[in-house]
């Protein structure tokens, strides 16, 4: 905007210079021309600058090590005017606030997530003279997501005994099953066809899957950036180990605003929590490892460089 102002400054000097050498009708129309352009120029921006709004754009998710980056963006029901602004990244994890530059780019060193805003943002009418502050800002979220790192002892299921079993909810394929007489509905691949020829009854082989007791995963988020990448992907990596084996379990994560649970039975469950826990605040203090639960299993997840 000052290098508008700057030329308009010039044109505006030399239509002066003109009519003061020649005084001429022409100049002096000129003259009147440079200074009603401004004024011009404002009240046919003013629709656009009124419904203008403006919020960052660029990269939403990411993986660490992963390059992105970030924009200003804006929108108006009307021709596009000039607008200018600053992006600021605020971590959730840590709250400490800094501006962000395109030249360094987006920080994916470690995991966790940002909220990006929009500051100092104005908006020019058409020929960049005028200036004026923008209240239509909006802002959005910005994941950098853990790298899956496997677990160096993952668990042995066979230790999770099962307390009872139930029917498998849409059926396929189970390792035990259950016999019982054909109820309508149930589907005719199910029919134990043998079984039935000899008893001359309609026989079905239900698949049965184990009701097990509580799994449960902890973590306390809280540590060094390091830390918190080997939690996480931990986490991203052990939860997927029990999803892959049907082993649906509970995560508990002590953070700075408390104690968060996550039921997870599936892997959208599962990238779900991890994107809340990178929205959240560290714990300050204490350690869901102090906690006593009651679990039929349960690990906690820790962010030492070894774990074992």
């Amino acid at each position: 905007m000052f290098g508008h102002r700057v030329w308009y400054l010039a044109a505006l000097a030399g239509c002066g210079i003109f009519y003061i050498a020649y005084g001429e009708w022409f100049s002096w129309v000129a003259l009147l021309m440079v200074l009603g352009l401004p004024w011009l120029s404002l009240l046919l921006s003013l629709p656009a600058i009124v419904s203008f709004r403006t919020r960052p754009g660029g990269a939403e998710t990411l993986t660490v090590g992963e390059e992105g980056d970030l924009w200003l963006l804006g929108s108006s029901r009307f021709p596009l005017p000039p607008f200018r602004g600053k992006l600021y990244l605020h971590p959730y994890m840590t709250g400490q606030r800094s501006r962000f530059r395109p030249a360094s780019g987006i920080p994916t060193g470690h995991c966790g997530g940002f909220r990006v805003t929009v500051e100092k943002a104005r908006v020019c009418d058409y020929l960049g003279l005028f200036a004026f502050p923008v209240t239509n800002r909006e802002e959005k979220n910005l994941l950098v997501r853990p790298v899956p790192l496997a677990v160096p002892e993952p668990p042995d299921l066979k230790r999770f005994i099962a307390r009872a079993w139930r029917p498998k909810p849409g059926g396929g394929f189970a390792e035990n099953h259950e016999l019982r007489l054909y109820r309508p509905g149930d589907s005719l691949n199910q029919v134990h066809w043998k079984l039935s020829a000899k008893t001359g009854k309609l026989t079905i082989r239900e698949p049965m899957e184990p009701r097990r007791g509580l799994v449960l995963l902890t973590m306390t988020l809280r540590g060094t950036p390091e830390e918190l990448d080997r939690k996480l992907g931990r986490l991203l990596w052990l939860g997927g180990y029990l999803l892959e084996r049907d082993v649906a379990f509970e995560l508990r994560a002590l953070t700075g605003e408390g104690i968060r649970a996550f039921p997870i039975d599936r892997e959208q469950a599962l990238t779900r929590a991890v994107d809340t826990l990178l929205c959240s605040p560290c714990a300050a203090e204490g350690s869901i490892r102090d906690k006593a639960y009651t679990a039929s299993w349960q690990y906690h997840i820790g962010g030492e460089a070894v774990e074992g």
